[in-house]
């Protein structure tokens, strides 16, 4: 398993590689992404997901990876099936996170959550 980070976007990806030198001819790896409420290993923890993949004859792996949004667009997942080397890869972009927006500062210096008010309405007489 490698991390990367997109040097333009800043986007993480994961990228692994599995080895089957003894799988069958005719079988292709399969992966799926498991929620750690669905396994039974360890304590669910909404911090993880795991990646599980398969191929016979051998035991279904998996790796725990961040419970992260996955960036299914045109080149952020992809997977390839080498059948002479035998050997499967994945890699996957997680989604950005969108930044949380910094609250607005008062006159006072201290934070402040609602909006600022509205200005003064114009005065009506003259000066």
């Amino acid at each position: 398993m490698v991390q990367q980070r997109d040097g333009d976007t800043g986007q993480q990806s994961l990228l692994f590689q599995v080895d089957y030198p003894e799988v069958n001819d005719n079988v292709v790896p399969r992966h799926r992404f498991m929620s750690a409420y669905e396994q039974k290993v360890e304590p669910p923890d909404k911090k993880w997901q795991y990646l599980l993949f398969a191929a016979e004859p051998y035991e279904t792996i998996a790796f725990k990876v961040p419970s992260r949004e996955v960036d299914k667009s045109e080149g952020r997942f992809w997977t390839l099936w080498n059948r002479d080397s035998k050997q499967f890869f994945l890699q996957f972009s997680f989604k950005l996170e969108a930044k949380p927006k910094l609250p607005t500062l008062t006159g006072h210096g201290l934070p402040s959550l609602a909006p600022p008010p509205p200005p003064p309405p114009p005065s009506l007489g003259g000066n």
